[in-house]
């Protein structure tokens, strides 16, 4: 049963605060579930064992180990793990994984990869290395100390790196080989999107119609083409306000606006905030101790 906030857990820092835990699994001589945070990013690491996952994408969706499982926000209501199964499982909330986001061209790179569901084979080499790390974001979040946020900041900037190259070893595929067109249009919004391609630049690129792309970004998303291109602007926008020190006339450039004043707009448009007033309450927020976007202007 999962604790309820703002108890600490046994193994990670409270989840009132939305952070981030760590939990090993233990091999165990029956089958059992493991609940998810629908708020939150999930890391699994199955190195015993097999996974299932229910209504996945309209089907269910199963693995044997070694496998690496991540889950964006709102996936899966469970994991169903078999008897035997070992591994360990980090949950995310929105900050940390934020924050732990390496910069530059791996950002962009990231951010097309995290917004799906992924399941990837996992070489030997990897599973020990990422095994460590989570070993080590159980031991900082079980005992907390001066510098631990920003130890384990860094521990799953790594862990994310790893998946990356994980999903390239893997050829981008998450397992579901209907979903392998929209992969590549996350995939392109990931690396032009702050060139503000038109929907008819993506079609193009993947060499279908504007239809057929707003049937598949519709049926995985509930969002037209337009709507998803939004949104990933409107995402990095809400992480540089939050997590940099830019202006707001920055923000716009490095985001591609070539005006500022018509960045302004389009996001008091999309969150019904200017970027302003939203620094201002997402920092206010943050002193308060409140790091759910959900809970945010």
């Amino acid at each position: 049963m999962e604790p309820k906030p703002p108890h600490r857990t046994k193994q990670g820092m409270p989840l009132g605060n939305r952070l981030f835990e760590a939990r090993l699994l233990r091999s165990s001589l029956q089958p059992s579930e493991v609940r998810l945070d629908e708020e939150m990013s999930h890391l699994l690491i199955l190195v015993a064992g097999r996974v299932q996952l229910d209504g996945v994408q309209d089907h269910d969706l199963a693995a044997d180990s070694p496998r690496l499982l991540w889950l964006p926000p709102g996936s899966a209501p469970c994991l169903k793990l078999s008897a035997g199964a070992r591994g360990a499982l980090l949950r995310l909330g929105p900050v940390t994984l934020a924050r732990a986001l390496p910069t530059g061209t791996m950002h962009t790179r990231l951010r097309g990869l995290l917004g799906q569901l992924r399941l990837l084979p996992l070489a030997p080499e990897a599973r020990d290395e990422m095994l460590r790390h989570m070993e080590a974001i159980a031991e900082e979040s079980r005992s907390p100390r001066g510098g631990t946020e920003v130890i384990v900041e860094s521990l799953v900037s790594v862990l994310l790196v790893q998946l990356w190259r994980a999903a390239e070893a893997g050829g981008h595929t998450s397992g579901l080989a209907p979903r392998s067109l929209l992969d590549r249009f996350v995939l392109l919004v990931a690396r032009h999107g702050r060139e503000h391609w038109s929907v008819s630049d993506y079609a193009a690129a993947l060499d279908i119609s504007r239809d057929r792309l707003g049937t598949l970004v519709r049926q995985a998303t509930g969002l037209s083409p337009q709507g998803y291109l939004h949104r990933e602007v409107l995402a990095d926008a809400r992480d540089l306000l939050i997590n940099s020190t830019l202006q707001i006339s920055e923000v716009a450039f490095r985001l591609g606006f070539q005006d500022p004043a018509y960045f302004n707009r389009f996001f008091t448009r999309q969150e019904g905030l200017s970027p302003g007033r939203f620094r201002r309450a997402a920092r206010a927020r943050q002193r308060e101790g409140t790091t759910n976007f959900a809970a945010w202007p």
